[in-house]
């Protein structure tokens, strides 16, 4: 089989050699005819042009081969090397067979079919080449063949002598060329390789890494910078960086840093964390940082950006800041709520002595009356929600239904103020999870009671239950009025609340039982569009 022929771009560094050497032919005929005293007759000279017009016409049509039609591999190749033998022994006839002063141009034969074709091209052209070269030399000296140029005929002996000389010629350049196809075939492998482990280090390096030349062009793009950007390789290199990733342009243009000269030659002495929106839409933030990539005379030649998903990082920090403010907001309202609680009581219990020792008191200050007891039992009630979310009892670890619990809020909704809105449940009966009951319960009515509020305006909140590897995914959606930014970093704040006659203590409740249970909240809103509230909690067995 052939071990160096191949693909088009081999074909065509062929076909542009051999275009080369008929050009070379037709020079030297053309010089021949032109300076005068001309070694050859008029038949050798235009002999030597139709040599030459065929040379140009079977490159031709190998070429549009090439271009336009399957690759042949092997067969074509040899059919190449054939066509040129052929050319080469036309040639020698031309310019007088043994005498002829084009025999070498078998060797340059040879040298190619190593190249091209490996061993078999190796072993096959000497002898085609010996053959060749005998037959039209001893052809012409024992006039089997038609002499163009009878008076330089050679004579039998000159013809075996150049025959054997020139065969012996061509056997040792096949011994070298084939030694050196060899040569050049192990390079290609071990090239070959090296770009494999190349290409497989970049592509599982676990950053998103892309470089880009002086004019600001992506010359390369990594398989997880096609994660992270959602972006492919393909759209992506050979265009403008600023084009495709205007985040990443900006820091390489010297933006993100004060000095942009300095910056084209140095490292940034921090990374640079900037906000990114994935194709998908996705909020992302990147952690980057850029290096000067350089040739292998140390001239700067463009820049590698090195970037990651940092967004999962960030969402943890975020989390644990928030626990910090609300454990120490938890500690300080604890304390407080003592201090309220025991007042309370004494007021409470002088309300109720005044108005045994004045029993007419309802009756001529019945309002005051009222607003004393009602603000005095809704502070209670408060202060007892608190000290329950500020000191929780112990929870319970047992397997629960989730298809139970979402029935049983799914008609308690139908039977509350909020009858208008519908629950549409999408769960299999078999989902189930680790947790307490009574406190999955107040989970849930607490998140769908929230997306009743945000009154979606196509009157429904959906609940979708998942299974996740070892997890159970619970999605409470509703298409209300959505959450802003602001409000959406303070929501698990106890006391925090937007509604008028909230306390600011069921979501921080919420919050704090899915914590206390290993579960995890995440919510994504959007102004106008809705809310979707997600939460993981335990599967058994996980």
């Amino acid at each position: 089989m052939v071990e160096a022929g191949g693909p088009r771009s081999g074909a065509a560094e062929g076909l542009a050699a051999r275009l080369i050497a008929i050009g070379c032919l037709f020079a030297l005929a053309v010089l021949l005819e032109v300076g005068g005293n001309v070694p050859y007759s008029d038949r050798q000279l235009t002999a030597l042009y139709a040599v030459v017009l065929a040379g140009f016409l079977s490159t031709l049509g190998f070429g549009l081969v090439a271009a336009y039609g399957r690759p042949h591999g092997a067969g074509l190749e040899l059919l190449q090397l054939g066509a040129d033998g052929i050319l080469i022994s036309a040639l020698v006839y031309c310019t007088g067979g043994a005498r002829s002063v084009f025999g070498f141009v078998y060797i340059v034969w040879i040298v190619h079919a190593a190249l091209r074709a490996g061993s078999l091209g190796a072993t096959i052209t000497p002898v085609a080449a010996g053959l060749a070269f005998g037959a039209v030399g001893w052809g012409l000296a024992a006039g089997w063949l038609p002499e163009l140029q009878p008076a330089e005929r050679a004579t039998p002996q000159e013809a075996l002598a150049a025959v054997g000389s020139h065969s012996l010629a061509f056997l040792l350049v096949a011994v070298l060329a084939r030694r050196l196809a060899r040569e050049i075939k192990r390079g290609q492998q071990e090239l070959h390789e090296l770009g494999e482990i190349h290409r497989r280090i970049f592509d599982n390096v676990s950053s998103g890494l892309l470089t880009v030349n002086d004019d600001g062009r992506v010359t390369s793009f990594n398989r997880e910078a096609e994660r992270i950007t959602g972006l492919r390789s393909r759209e992506v290199v050979g265009q403008p960086l600023e084009a495709m990733l205007p985040e990443i342009a900006a820091i390489l243009s010297g933006e993100a840093c004060p000095d942009a000269e300095a910056a084209a030659d140095d490292l940034p002495p921090e990374r640079n964390s900037i906000s990114f929106q994935s194709r998908s839409g996705r909020d992302l933030h990147l952690g980057l940082s850029r290096s000067v990539l350089r040739d292998a005379r140390g001239h700067p030649e463009g820049s590698v950006v090195i970037f990651q998903d940092l967004t999962h990082l960030v969402e943890i920090e975020d989390e644990l800041r928030r626990s910090e403010r609300l454990a120490a907001v938890g500690q300080l309202a604890a304390g407080l709520a003592h201090e309220i609680r025991n007042p309370l009581g004494s007021l409470s219990g002088a309300m109720q002595l005044l108005e045994r020792e004045l029993p007419d008191l309802g009756k001529r200050c019945p309002r005051l009356v009222r607003i004393v007891r009602r603000e005095t039992q809704r502070l209670d009630r408060l202060v007892s929600e608190f000290l329950r979310y500020a000191r929780p009892g112990q929870l319970r670890r047992e397997r629960c239904a989730l298809s139970e619990l979402l029935e049983e809020i799914a008609e308690l909704l139908a039977n509350s103020e909020h009858h208008a809105v519908t629950l549409h449940l999408e769960l299999g009966r078999d989902h189930e999870v680790l947790g307490d009951p009574d406190a999955l319960r107040q989970v849930l009515w607490n998140l769908v009671l929230n997306a009743v509020e945000a009154e979606p305006t196509d009157g429904v909140v959906r609940v979708r239950v998942a299974r996740e590897a070892s997890r159970v995914r619970i999605e409470v959606e509703d298409r209300g009025s959505g959450i802003s930014p602001e409000v959406m970093d303070r929501m698990f704040e106890p006391f925090f609340t937007t509604k008028p006659k909230g306390t600011g203590l069921g979501l921080a409740t919420v919050h704090q039982l899915v914590e206390r249970q290993g579960g995890s909240l995440r919510v994504e809103s959007q102004i106008g569009a809705g809310t979707t509230v997600s939460l993981l909690l335990s599967a058994p067995g996980a």
